[in-house]
């Protein structure tokens, strides 16, 4: 065992550099490969940490650096940033790195009970459990699994219509720990285990290649694939100042959006989408009665089904139902619950079509727990108009005059491949994401956020269309593969494409993060089994 100090001042480069590794391997970079050892140099670190203290002090260190490569963009980089959302941005990356932790001194306890070598390979189990607890709180920040780095790889992720995203992230780790053991068994004895090192790295260099080729035969087979039909859809990217549209008037942001789509009518879509809070007022209360019907006329003169970003409220006649995330509306002297929503717009009809976003930003759009917590929402609620959200509860499924189906999921939604699931298995035959990315500017975030939804194309084999107010808009097919993008940020442009639509059900779409839960009934029964060790140690 190594002294402290000789522990810090060594393996603390080791720990850098799995940081550095895995942030470059993460879109916006085209460095995904680096993935696939990012987690070596870190899990040698760990080897010789001599005690709780240390693992929490390097994997912390470890995954600031990670973090910072990664999120740096999550304070806001647009012009005239609120203040709020740069000092949560920043708490959000010194504070996340803590999450890290958890799994890292699990592990550290495993291997001591179990075995260094049964240990660590009981790692990608414990991670990936890590990986999906983390994806389902209401602090949920899944933007950091692993799998995600493989977005721009879509040969090697065509298996996650079989595992979902979690099962790309078990392949990162499993490939990790065995080119791991392999360099520990030759640099031990490099005469003796010499068979063995070589046998453990051709498993993990195996690992990446029977995916990539699996996937590489399922890209060539795509393209002739026969849908059922294909649905034209126009996609408006405003690059509308994110903070200033909240204080523009109503019917200088609708003659702005309706300009840019008259623009693509030549084009004969049968759906335009308008992206998250496009019309950032609420159209559909009688006070906006004038804006509604305005816009319900230029639907009937173009033709067009209109799905557009929309806040939704719901007012409650008795206060005693009012939650601690209600608002007060003095004019009407009562209270209710807002919404950052979605609304579908069809030629003469007034019956308006809803989705109520569910899954909040924690602390941008939500306080965590509000309802627990209610005298936190005052003193953390900021003002740009869009904090304080209630949850939505029903995933809508939109139906359009032919028939067709299809769900919507806002922003941040997206990177929830669970959640997204379940628009399927209710009957959507596409995908639509609308996003507003505005508020991070020319940074990583908008093409990180892109690109995770390739992954919800693949799992689902659904098409995607995703609208964003300043980029980066797309549309995807259901294998991942783009059919139109607008590659330039904070641009103001349209796009139109025939999207493919498809109605079969994926092994993943039915079965959703089977993977992630047997990696977490692995990950119990060796906690229990360590535990166990321990107290019969004692005794």
């Amino acid at each position: 065992m190594k002294k402290k100090g000789k522990f810090f001042t060594s393996q603390l480069a080791l720990g850098a550099v799995s940081g550095l590794l895995l942030g470059l391997s993460f879109p916006p970079f085209h460095l995904e490969w680096l993935a696939f050892v990012g987690l070596v140099p870190f899990l040698f670190a760990i080897e010789d940490a001599p005690n709780y203290k240390e693992v929490f002090k390097l994997t912390y260190f470890s995954f600031l650096v990670f973090n910072i490569i990664t999120i740096y963009w999550v304070g806001g980089w647009s012009t005239g940033a609120d203040p709020f959302l740069l000092i949560g941005g920043a708490a959000l990356v010194i504070g996340h790195p803590l999450f890290f932790t958890i799994p890292m001194l699990v592990y550290y306890f495993v291997r001591k009970r179990l075995g260094k070598i049964t240990g660590l390979f009981l790692f990608p189990f414990l991670y990936l459990s890590f990986e999906h607890l983390h994806s389902i709180t209401e602090v949920a920040f899944p933007w950091l699994t692993l799998g995600y780095s493989q977005s721009y790889n879509l040969a090697d992720i065509q298996f996650a219509s079989y595992t979902g995203l979690f099962g790309v992230s078990l392949q990162i780790l499993i490939v990790n720990v065995l080119f791991t053991y392999a360099l520990m068994l030759w640099l031990k004895d490099r005469e003796h285990n010499l068979r063995r090192a070589g046998t453990a790295f051709a498993l993990g260099l195996l690992l990446i290649i029977i995916p990539e080729i699996y996937g590489s035969v399922v890209l060539n087979n795509a393209k002739d694939t026969t849908y059922r039909r294909t649905l034209r859809v126009a996609v408006i990217q405003p690059d509308i100042n994110p903070y200033a549209k909240w204080v523009a008037a109503p019917d200088e942001i609708l003659h702005t959006y309706e300009t840019e789509t008259k623009g693509i009518l030549d084009k004969n879509p049968e759906l335009v989408v308008w992206p998250e809070t496009a019309i950032p007022f609420y159209i559909l209360l009688p006070p906006y009665s004038y804006d509604r019907e305005s816009l319900q006329t230029f639907i009937d003169t173009t033709g067009i089904s209109l799905l557009s970003g929309v806040p939704l409220a719901h007012y409650f006649s008795d206060s005693t139902q009012a939650g601690p995330t209600s608002h007060y509306d003095e004019f009407m002297n009562e209270y209710y619950d807002a919404y950052n929503g979605a609304a579908l717009f069809m030629p003469h009809s007034y019956e308006y079509q809803t989705y109520r976003k569910i899954v909040l930003v924690p602390f941008g759009e939500r306080i965590p727990y509000a309802d627990a917590v209610p005298f936190l929402i005052k003193p953390l609620k900021w003002g740009v108009g869009i904090s304080n959200w209630s949850r939505g509860k029903d995933t809508t499924v939109f139906r359009l005059e032919d028939g067709l189906r299809f769900s919507t999921v806002i922003c941040y939604e997206s990177v929830f491949p669970g959640f997204v699931r379940e628009f399927v298995r209710k009957g959507a035959d596409f995908l639509v994401i609308i996003t507003n990315d505005g508020w991070y500017g020319k940074s990583s975030g908008p093409y990180q956020h892109a690109a995770y939804a390739i992954f919800r194309a693949i799992e689902n084999r659904r098409a995607v269309v995703r609208s964003a107010n300043t980029g980066i808009s797309e549309f995807i097919n259901p294998y991942g593969q783009y059919i139109g993008k607008l590659t330039k940020l904070e641009e103001r442009a349209t796009l139109f494409a025939n999207i493919p639509i498809d109605d079969q059900i994926t092994f993943y779409s039915e079965h959703g993060n089977w993977i992630a839960h047997l990696a977490e009934i692995i990950a119990s029964a060796s906690i229990i089994l360590g535990l166990f060790l321990k107290f019969r140690h004692k005794e």
